[in-house]
C-alpha cells in the first residue's frame, strides 16, 4: 500500500505540479489550497505525512500544524516556507513539526525528506510495538496464581508501583522476580522511561562496577571511549539488579551512595553525576542473614529493604500448577491449532506430586517439552522429560498392584522402595538431612546409615 500524502498550499501551480510529481514517485497524494480543507480530509481520510505552506488564508501553517497534532500526534508535518520565514519554520518544528523545506526547492530534495520523515514514522511505529509487546508481559494477568499467597503478593504490587520506594524482591531462583519487577516499573509513573536490567552474578568485579557506573576513556586497559552505565540509561525510569547479593563488598559503598544521594561518578571519572531512577534489586539469599556474618553491608541491606517482597517457591503453592500448565500450553501451543491439547490425569497427578526445585522457569520448560512432543495425543507421561517420569514410577512402587504376580523377591522390591523413598525425601527437603529424617518418620543416625548403604 503507497504512503498518503496531503499538500496544503494556495499556490495552484506549486500545489498541482506538486501532486503530479509525487504521484509518479508512487505516492498517494491529494491536495487543498488552505487550512480548513486539509482538516476535513485529515479527519476523514488516514494520511502518513502532510506538507503545508506556512502562509495560508485564514488558518496558518502553525496553526494547522497545532490542529493536526491535537488530533493525531502520529501525523507527520512538513513544513514549505520562504527564505524570508525560516525564522518561523524552525519555531514549527519545535512545536512538532517533523521538518521544513525552503521554497524554492526541487522534487528531489522533497522526496529525501519525504522518504527520511516514512521511514522515521516507520521505526517509531516498531519502538511503540516493541514496547507495547514488552509491557503486555508483565500485565497482571501474566502473573499466574490464586493461592493466598500470589493473591497477597499482587495486591502488594499493585499497591506500591506507583510510589517510588525501593523495592527487595526475594525468592529462590524460577520463581518470578524479574517479572515482579517488569509489573512494578510498567504499571507506575515511570512506564514510559526506560527499564534496565542488570545480572550481577553474570559479571565479575571489573565489568560489574563499569556496567552499573560506566567509565571514561582511557580509565583501564580497552576502555578506547567514554561509556554510559546502567544507572545513567535508566535515568527517568527503573534499574533492576538481580542478584544484588552478588554485588562485591568494597562495591556495595558505591550502590549505598547512589541509593542514599542518586549520584555517583564514573570509573575513572571526576564529574559527578545525578540520576533520577527507582531502584529494584532482587536476590534468592537472605540478605540480613549475610549481614550478620559480614558478607553484605548491613547498613545497604536496610537502604534496599524499604518494601520486602517474596515470592513463595511453586512447592509451596502448587495449586497454583494446574493454571499455570494452562498458562504455559496457550503459550506454547500453535495459534493455528482448534484447540489446547488435553493433561491426562496420569500426568497431572505427577506434575503435582514433583517438588519443582527449578520453580516456575522449570515447569515452564516442562510444558514446552511436553507441547514439542504431544502430537496429536495431548499431555501424557510420555511427552515428559525423563526425568520427571521417574516420578511416577515411585507412585507405582509404594502402591503396587499384585493382582496378577506370582512371586516377589522381598528383599529387592524393600531395598528399591526404601531408596525411592529416600529420593523422594531428598528432593522435597533440597537434601536437608535433619528434614528428611523428619519428614521420613525416622532417627536422623538410621537415615546416615541408609545413605552410607544405598551408596
Amino acid at each position: 500500500m503507497s504512503n498518503k500524502i496531503l499538500i496544503v498550499d494556495d499556490e495552484k501551480l506549486m500545489r498541482i505540479s506538486l501532486e503530479s510529481q509525487l504521484k509518479k514517485e508512487g505516492y498517494d497524494v491529494s491536495s487543498v489550497d488552505n487550512a480548513n480543507e486539509g482538516m476535513s480530509l485529515i479527519r476523514s481520510e488516514e494520511f502518513d505525512i502532510v506538507v503545508t505552506d506556512l502562509r495560508l488564508p485564514n488558518m496558518n501553517g502553525m496553526e494547522l500544524l497545532k490542529e493536526i497534532k491535537n488530533y493525531n500526534p502520529d501525523i507527520i508535518v512538513v513544513i514549505m516556507t520562504a527564505y524570508g520565514t525560516l525564522e518561523s519554520a524552525v519555531a514549527a518544528t519545535k512545536e512538532g513539526a517533523y521538518d521544513y523545506i525552503a521554497k524554492p526547492f526541487s522534487t528531489d530534495e522533497l522526496i529525501i525528506k519525504l522518504q527520511r520523515a516514512l521511514q522515521h514514522k516507520n521505526t517509531t511505529a516498531e519502538v511503540t510495538r516493541l514496547r507495547r509487546e514488552i509491557q503486555s508481559e508483565f500485565e497482571f494477568h501474566n502473573i499466574v496464581g490464586s493461592s493466598h499467597a500470589m493473591k497477597k503478593l499482587i495486591e502488594t504490587v499493585k499497591e506500591i508501583s506507583d510510589r517510588d520506594s525501593t523495592i527487595l524482591i526475594q525468592g529462590e531462583s524460577g520463581t518470578g522476580k524479574e517479572k515482579i519487577a517488569g509489573a512494578v516499573h510498567y504499571h507506575s509513573g515511570r512506564k514510559m522511561g526506560p527499564f534496565i536490567r542488570v545480572s550481577c552474578a553474570a559479571l565479575n568485579r571489573e565489568i560489574l562496577e563499569s556496567e552499573l557506573f560506566g567509565h571514561e576513556k582511557g580509565s583501564f586497559t580497552g576502555a578506547i571511549k567514554t561509556r554510559r552505565g546502567r544507572f545513567e540509561l535508566a535515568n527517568g525510569g527503573s534499574i533492576f539488579l538481580d542478584d544484588v547479593d552478588d554485588i562485591p563488598l568494597d562495591m556495595q559503598v558505591k550502590l549505598l551512595r547512589v541509593i542514599q544521594e542518586r549520584t555517583f561518578e564514573r570509573v575513572g571519572g571526576e564529574k559527578t553525576l545525578s540520576i533520577n531512577v527507582r531502584i529494584i534489586c532482587a536476590t534468592k539469599k537472605d540478605l540480613l542473614l549475610l549481614a550478620k556474618k559480614g558478607e553484605f553491608r548491613e547498613d545497604l541491606f536496610y537502604r534496599l529493604n524499604v518494601v520486602p517482597i517474596t515470592i513463595p517457591p511453586l512447592r509451596e503453592r502448587k495449586d497454583d500448577i494446574p493454571r499455570l500448565i494452562n498458562y504455559f500450553l496457550k503459550k506454547f501451543v500453535s495459534r493455528h491449532e482448534d484447540a489446547l491439547p488435553g493433561v491426562s490425569r496420569e500426568t497431572l497427578n505427577v506434575l503435582m506430586e514433583y517438588n519443582w526445585p527449578g520453580n516456575v522457569r522449570e515447569l515452564e520448560n516442562v510444558i514446552e517439552h511436553a507441547v514439542a512432543f504431544s502430537h496429536s495425543h495431548g499431555i501424557t507421561i510420555d511427552t515428559l522429560p525423563d526425568y520427571l517420569k521417574r516420578v511416577e514410577i515411585h507412585k507405582k512402587l509404594i502402591s503396587m498392584d499384585l493382582s496378577n504376580t506370582q512371586t516377589i523377591q522381598l528383599h529387592d522390591v524393600l531395598t528399591e522402595v526404601e531408596k525411592r523413598l529416600i529420593e523422594w525425601a531428598h528432593q522435597k527437603t533440597n537434601g536437608n538431612q535433619v528434614k528428611m529424617a523428619e519428614i521420613l518418620g525416622i532417627p536422623r543416625t538410621t537415615l546416615r546409615n541408609k545413605l552410607v548403604r544405598l551408596k
